[in-house]
């Protein structure tokens, strides 16, 4: 009896040893993330909030996100090695844009390095906003349906957000 109670104990410390030594993987899939889709702009807005970032004189009134000259896209392509992925990214639409890039999926930073830009409609505002976004982000937060890339703006963190072109 007492040797079949030790058995069961034995198991049952054995059971509660697997999850502390099977470890948990914190570092992102970047290359899940961010590659083998279009992402599309829904807005800018302050980091932790989901509404529109008031830029000064920008008519959002005549801004659609998701159609028209006024909609950006970007696209990301790259190879990944050690949790950490680079490429080339293009974007398209009211912003022309490409350029590379590198995402650490341990650290979550974010980076580019801008070859070409340019706002495709010179009364288009929030186009200057859109490269300063991209320019600017120094880290990321996401998985493969939504893109967050953050940046400072004057004295606040900034997120432009993305979901997969469908």
């Amino acid at each position: 009896m007492k040797k079949q109670i030790l058995k069961y104990i034995g198991i049952l410390f054995a059971i509660m040893l697997i999850p502390a030594l099977s470890g948990c993987n914190d570092t992102d899939d970047v290359q899940k993330i961010f590659t083998g889709k279009t992402w599309k702009m829904t807005y800018i807005t302050k980091k932790g909030e989901h509404r529109w970032y008031t830029f000064p004189g920008v008519d959002y009134l005549s801004y659609d996100p998701t159609t028209g000259t006024r909609a950006f896209r970007i696209t990301f392509t790259g190879s990944t090695s050690e949790n950490r992925i680079n490429g080339d990214f293009n974007g398209s639409g009211s912003v022309v844009m490409n350029g590379t890039w590198e995402a650490n999926g341990e650290k979550q930073t974010f980076r580019t390095t801008v070859k070409d830009k340019r706002v495709t409609d010179s009364n288009d505002k929030l186009g200057q906003f859109i490269i300063e976004a991209i320019t600017k982000a120094t880290s990321y937060e996401g998985d493969e349906y939504n893109l967050y890339l953050y940046f400072e703006y004057k004295t606040e963190t900034l997120c432009i957000t993305f979901a997969p072109e469908k």
